[in-house]
């Protein structure tokens, strides 16, 4: 007989919320649709109703509690109706949604999972399955609990949704697509699964044909918010984010929860920069650090954090820059240390906290400034930041994307020098040396995709075929820069292409972040998309063109340069992953530089 998961109520509800590690894009929320109580107490045996009496009321007292907020009370109520009767699948069902709405989505699977296997015929059950698995990134369980769900319950929307948005996160479009086509025949009144549609075309990388199962959305719901988030996204990523702002104005005034609302206001505050809103778009992004957010770092550090608003409030202090998101950003952040050193005077301390493969260089760079590294560790699926020793003692710590509030206000404040960390002049020397080895022409180094490559993210990164005609270009020799697994593509430049791309010596591009910045440097050019490597060849005062997938990318700030690197070029077509358009320009280009040598 299958029995209620062992619990530690206090110790559960003393505990923080466990962060989702997938967002769960577009999924039908549980407290949209509530347990049906009446229904599933149905499913008790006739024989044992009676007996069940008190704890079917419990049930329901917790149920109503929760709907009221009052979560913890509610969750109490629930531990009482699971230990009067821990075989009983209604009460586990109930406890495991008290968890769920607590944020303890482990524990809630727990108690979901016992109340599946006491009755596994309860469609509702495979809903709270699929849902926490979901969001917990079991992207092949969720899968396999919303397939069951639509066994069990043939036709029912929410499960059709929630299936699709599960498929579409693995990348599975077309059968997301053919799943949701049928379903919208069927219920053509059903607003979210226009939206639904809309979201799968749209990560396919369809984004003109979204607009169109967005627009059918609010038709039938003008004040969705969901539908305008994603209408937001749609006209930012076919590079008109002015007409982003007003659908996230109208999301705003409807998010699902606390976690969608934290990640609207983030995209509106990238959007707004994309503009070229400067001072309103890093005031908003300040959405970036909100816990509610999944993607956002914790920080644990004792002392206050500057927020970025008064430079005068860190003069003469002790101030703790700590890096945050991803490495390339830690490196186009560090645009600010000097205004920073500048700010803290001679009677303050910077102390720079960055990736600890970086410390080499930002040593190198900023001598004035004592350099260390963070740690990170996932805690509950989310990262949490330290800064051990470095953080001892200090008046304030800001993470490195903050104060750009307070020195890049406008398009003229950013530096007019070409970079502002420094290589090392004798790996420079050395690789200038080897690339002198691989023959005559231009020494031209090369990126063209990202280690992490999800469904989603490689929408922004063109596919290898697309570099033929830049790798054709006359009197250049090509130089890998790639860190990750390439041998495939260098096989297919050389056998299909002709080309030869030079593997560089005495170096690995993935560890060796001051080799990587010394040998990108001293390249005569750098092309790439915006990543670790482009990143660091442009702040060394390397000649960097980048290739973007949209004109709108947010660190464009509405113009058509990247202006952290003012020695630098950036390459798009029209509208989003215009590749033929974008690649031949940089082809054009690329022989108009290797004529002039």
């Amino acid at each position: 007989m299958t029995h209620a998961p062992a619990l530690d109520l206090d110790a559960e509800l003393a505990a923080d919320a466990e962060v989702e590690k997938n967002e769960a894009r577009d999924a039908v929320p549980l407290d949209a649709t509530s347990l049906q109580l009446d229904k599933t107490a149905l499913r008790i045996p006739a024989s044992r109703r009676r007996d069940y009496q008190k704890v079917v009321a419990q049930a329901k007292r917790a149920l109503k509690l929760s709907a009221e907020n009052q979560h913890s009370e509610a969750a109490r109520i629930a531990y009482k109706a699971v230990t009067l009767a821990p075989d009983l699948a209604l009460t586990n069902h109930v406890m495991g949604l008290m968890l769920y709405r607590l944020g303890r989505l482990s524990r809630s699977l727990d108690f979901f999972e016992a109340a599946w296997k006491i009755d596994p015929q309860d469609a509702e059950i495979y809903q709270k399955l699929g849902l926490v698995a979901w969001k917990l990134d079991m992207l092949p369980a969720a899968e396999k609990f919303y397939r069951l769900e639509c066994q069990l319950a043939p036709g029912n929307p929410n499960a059709i949704i929630n299936l699709a948005g599960v498929l579409r996160d693995q990348g599975k479009f077309e059968e997301a697509i053919e799943l949701l086509r049928t379903a919208i025949y069927a219920h053509q009144e059903n607003y979210e699964l226009w939206n639904s549609m809309g979201t799968v075309l749209n990560d396919a990388g369809r984004p003109l044909e979204s607009i169109t199962f967005y627009e059918e959305a609010l038709r039938l719901n003008p004040g969705y918010g969901r539908s305008h988030n994603n209408m937001a996204n749609v006209y930012e990523l076919l590079g008109e984010p002015e007409k982003s702002l007003p659908h996230y104005e109208m999301a705003l005034k409807d998010p699902a929860d606390e976690m969608e609302e934290a990640s609207m206001r983030h995209s509106r505050s990238m959007v707004l920069l994309a503009c070229g809103r400067l001072e309103e778009g890093w005031a908003a992004n300040a959405a970036r650090l909100d816990p509610n957010r999944a993607q956002a770092t914790l920080f644990t550090i004792d002392a206050p954090m500057w927020d970025g608003v008064d430079p005068a409030q860190i003069r003469g202090k002790t101030l703790v820059l700590v890096g945050e998101q991803g490495l390339g950003d830690e490196v186009l952040f560090m645009n600010t240390v000097k205004d920073l050193i500048e700010a803290i005077g001679p009677d303050g301390e910077l102390r720079i906290a960055c990736e600890y493969r970086l410390m080499p260089i930002v040593k190198r760079s900023f001598p004035q400034a004592v350099v260390g590294h963070h740690m990170s560790a996932t805690v509950e699926g989310r990262e949490v930041r330290a800064v051990p020793k470095i953080g001892d003692g200090a008046d304030f710590w800001t993470p490195m994307a903050t104060p750009l509030r307070a020195f890049r206000n406008r398009i003229e404040d950013f530096p007019s020098e070409p970079g502002f960390l420094k290589a090392d002049p004798a790996d420079q020397a050395a690789f200038r040396k080897q690339l002198d080895s691989f023959g005559e022409g231009l020494k031209v180094g090369i990126l063209w995709k990202s280690l992490k490559m999800d469904p989603r993210r490689s929408r922004f990164f063109s596919a290898f075929d697309a570099w033929e005609g830049v790798l054709r270009v006359p009197g250049v020799q090509f130089v890998n820069l790639q860190y990750g697994e390439v041998e495939d593509e260098l096989e297919l430049a050389g056998k299909r292409f002709g080309i030869t791309i030079h593997q560089p010596r005495d170096i690995d591009l993935k560890m060796d972040l001051d080799k990587v910045a010394a040998l990108s440097s001293v390249c005569d050019l750098v092309i790439a998309p915006m990543n670790a490597t482009s990143n660091l060849a442009a702040a060394c005062g390397g000649k960097v063109w980048f290739v973007h997938a949209r004109s709108s990318a947010w660190t464009l700030l509405g113009t058509g340069q990247q202006h952290w690197y003012p020695q630098s070029r950036s390459f798009f077509g029209t509208g989003f992953q215009d590749w033929d358009n974008t690649m031949r320009k940089v082809e054009q280009a690329l022989a108009e530089e290797a004529g002039a040598r």
